[in-house]
């Protein structure tokens, strides 16, 4: 439950962005890692400056997360249900194309339908708009705090509010994967993309081209 939590954190959002107010919009999130285990500490150290970036038009979505110099993952949903992920760092360039069925089939994700929400008091502004408060406990016993805002709503089967059970969209949250945690923060948040091409699904020029199937069996 841990991987499949800390896998939601990271890459959730780019399934079914819809929006309350505007069909179209661009968020970005700075993310802040901490531990208090001295060798994770190093590796840490290697994911300064680590960003999370989404984009969503209608039912079209883009996600680009930035974890320092160590990797970028970038997962591109189109209306039909295609979807183009681009991994790129030390491991080399690697593009996947799978479909929204194919990542539903997967017994990690369908595993988000177990999950139990806790909605609790609590508010904060974040990026000039109000949040509530949510909480997921994980089978070993660890929390998971989602703070989300009701004026941005997403399609009831995106993966970024669980499937529907969070009411809008996470504009901060907060997980510890056996003990670091790893925070996401919403620092601007506009209605308007001027650039429609991060939602092309054309693979890029050095990219290797791999299968969903193959992925998984890197453990990822």
């Amino acid at each position: 439950m841990k991987k499949l939590l800390f896998t939601l954190a990271v890459v959730c959002f780019s399934l079914g962005f819809t929006n309350a107010q505007s069909n179209e919009g661009h968020i970005k999130y700075a993310i802040e890692m901490s531990s208090d285990n001295p060798e994770m500490q190093m590796q840490l150290a290697m994911m300064n400056g680590s960003t999370m970036e989404i984009y969503f038009q209608d039912k079209n979505s883009s996600s680009t997360m930035r974890m320092g110099s160590m990797m970028t993952i970038n997962t591109i949903t189109s209306e039909s249900g295609d979807v183009l992920m681009l991994m790129g760092g030390m491991m080399g360039k690697k593009a996947i194309k799978t479909t929204v069925d194919e990542m539903k089939g997967d017994e990690k994700v369908e595993e988000v339908e177990d999950i139990d929400v806790q909605f609790v008091k609590g508010s904060k502004t974040v990026a000039g708009y109000k949040c509530k408060k949510a909480i997921i406990e994980t089978e070993e016993g660890d929390e998971v705090v989602f703070w989300y805002t009701e004026e941005l709503k997403m399609g009831t089967d995106a993966q970024g509010n669980l499937n529907g059970k969070i009411p809008g969209v996470a504009l901060a949250f907060e997980t510890n994967n056996n003990g670091m945690i790893m925070s996401f923060e919403a620092t601007e948040v506009e209605n308007k993309i001027k650039d429609k091409s991060v939602f092309s699904l054309d693979i890029p020029e050095g990219y290797e081209e791999m299968t969903y199937e193959q992925l998984k069996g890197m453990g990822m």
